[in-house]
């Protein structure tokens, strides 16, 4: 096997266990070893330092040089927001619950699902309308619409 389909089967491994580390490093590597193995298949000496030090150079100049533009490129924008973002504010209807057995507790239908819930108010009418003024875990804090 020549010198030039190791190297370039080297670079072809390198890049592809990328795929499986999270690193972003890698590929850098995997591509200096393909262009050594090109390198070599066009008439580099294979004997000697000259490989290595062709795959050290290329390695982290691309490595130094394109790893923070790739980095931007492949993670895209993270977005700053709450995880209540989604609840607070919004209105839910109450399905049982916050009467005289169970006061202040009770279960509420928000975006079709059924979640248990605490008011600020005692007593809630079945079929009326609150506002979620907090989230603890899967418990929403609601207050009847005209006590906000």
């Amino acid at each position: 096997m020549s010198a030039a389909l190791i190297w370039i089967m080297i670079g072809f491994a390198l890049v592809i266990a990328e795929f499986f580390l999270t690193s972003f490093i890698v590929v850098f590597f995997g591509v200096a070893a393909i262009v050594v193995g090109v390198a070599i298949w066009l008439g580099l000496p294979a004997d000697g330092g000259l490989a290595y030090i062709v795959f050290a150079s290329v390695a982290l100049l691309t490595l130094f040089a394109l790893r923070a533009r790739f980095r931007e490129w492949f993670t895209g924008d993270v977005t700053e927001g709450g995880l209540d973002e989604d609840f607070v504010g919004h209105d839910a209807r109450v399905a049982s619950g916050f009467d005289e057995t169970t006061p202040a507790r009770g279960k509420v239908t928000y975006r079709g699902a059924s979640w248990d819930a605490r008011s600020t108010s005692a007593q809630l009418a079945p079929d009326s309308y609150v506002r979620i003024v907090g989230r603890d875990g899967t418990v929403l804090q609601v207050a009847p619409l005209d006590q906000e």
